[in-house]
């Protein structure tokens, strides 16, 4: 993720930008204009670009590819700031981006002079407001509507309500959902987005730079364990407080409330297993793989990056490396693998094995669980730990049979605190 924030006092602008690996996304040349007094609104103009871009047609004849999302924050000068935070902006018809249906973000594509039009009236903003203003953008990927295979080998077993009663099954429908489950359940027939990367370390920081204090003292752990590098200097002003020292790398240590807050504050929400499997292993009624890039097993030999021993194909797993790695550490270039070594999924989805464990919602949640609207208050429609919240994918910390695509071993767990090996990866439900 990149942000680029703009400072806007009477329309003056004074722009600063931070940055995190891999999720290379580029705001640049923004400005401001086209104010309506009348209507309460103004342009947000910018040039959007983006690297490691991916995208193709799967089993299904289903066209894939990279998406950006993009949201915007704000901040009232004349207000304690402190105390209230970074407020969410309302979005809507007429720049050349057009929102979602809820007006909460807008999925974009590259491309220079690109518009989103903000409603500040709608938020409560008077004309003559000081503010301001943040543009957020979040590298996501677009997994199309279509069949996929389930529980391949049947390893994932029967509990928690799993879909098919523990064995194989082949998802074509939208009406193939855990019994007793809402309809429009997301079980991942219907398309949706999921964000490519696991989140940083430094789009967590900017996370919590931009709650208020109170808030972020909740959401932060004070700790260097396992190649956690995010601090707080209280001495800084309220915006900078808090700075990741290994920006690019997974942020770990995170925990279901941790998950919840930062997807429901970026307009996101979490995964349900369905999905994590149908982003992991791709479309088709007939692919079974086992691992997100294929059958074959992760390699055991490993090599030195960032003061960590890793694997050198495939994944960060085996407890080598004492903690994370960058996020899509193997899309880098580092040394030389071939697409199957990157451990990408067929959707171009990086580290849903290995690195970071993914928490996601279970199938014995039967509520369909919506969007999050913006603040770090997620929807009653969330469930609470025991009630429906699990893990999948593995992480650095174990070995490789927790990597396969429909293990569900810890697919119940319902550890809500923070472990070592936890990460986050928020996804939405497709407009």
């Amino acid at each position: 993720m990149k942000i680029k924030m703009i400072l806007l006092i009477m329309l003056a602008l004074l722009l600063s930008v931070s940055t995190a690996y891999a999720n290379n996304v580029a705001v640049s040349n923004v400005v401001l204009h086209n104010k309506n007094l009348v209507q309460g609104t103004i342009d947000i103009r910018f040039n959007l670009s983006q690297d490691n871009t991916f995208s193709g047609t799967d089993a299904n004849n289903q066209e894939f590819y990279d998406s950006i999302w993009l949201f915007v924050k704000y901040w009232v000068e004349d207000v304690n700031s402190e105390a209230t935070g970074w407020y969410h902006a309302t979005l809507t018809t007429g720049g050349t981006i057009t929102p979602t249906s809820d007006n909460k973000g807008a999925f974009a594509q590259t491309g220079d002079n690109q518009t989103l039009r903000w409603h500040y009236s709608a938020n409560g903003i008077g004309n003559d407001a000081m503010i301001k203003v943040r543009v957020c953008a979040i590298e996501m990927v677009y997994i199309p509507e279509g069949a996929f295979v389930y529980n391949a080998g049947a390893i994932g077993g029967s509990l928690f309500n799993n879909y098919g009663a523990g064995a194989q099954a082949i998802v074509s429908s939208a009406d193939h959902i855990p019994a007793g489950a809402a309809a429009g359940w997301p079980n991942g027939y219907n398309g949706f987005y999921i964000a490519k990367y696991e989140v940083s370390q430094a789009q967590y920081a900017d996370f919590l730079n931009m709650l208020n204090v109170t808030a972020a003292n909740t959401r932060f752990l004070n700790t260097t364990a396992n190649r956690q590098t995010i601090t707080h200097t209280a001495e800084n002003p309220y915006g900078s407080r808090y700075t990741a020292g290994s920006p690019n790398r997974a942020m770990n240590q995170t925990s279901w409330d941790d998950l919840r807050a930062y997807s429901s504050w970026a307009a996101l929400r979490p995964l349900t297993e369905m999905e994590f499997e149908k982003a992991a292993r791709g479309g088709g009624a007939g692919n079974n793989i086992t691992y997100p890039w294929g059958s074959n097993n992760p390699t055991t030999t490993t090599y030195v990056f960032d003061e960590a021993t890793i694997s050198r194909h495939y994944a960060c797993f085996n407890n080598t490396s004492n903690g994370p790695v960058n996020v899509g550490h193997y899309l880098s270039g580092d040394i030389t693998r071939s697409n199957e070594q990157t451990g990408a999924s067929f959707y171009g989805v990086t580290d849903l094995a290995g690195n970071n464990w993914e928490h996601i919602i279970n199938c014995a949640h039967p509520q369909v669980p919506s969007n999050g609207d913006g603040t770090i208050s997620w929807p009653a429609s969330w469930p609470d730990a025991p009630s429906g919240k699990g893990i999948r994918g593995g992480s650095w910390y174990f070995v490789s049979s927790y990597l396969r695509v429909s293990d569900r071993g810890l697919a119940g767990s319902t550890f809500a605190y923070r472990l070592i090996h936890y990460g986050v990866r928020p996804c939405r439900t497709s407009p």
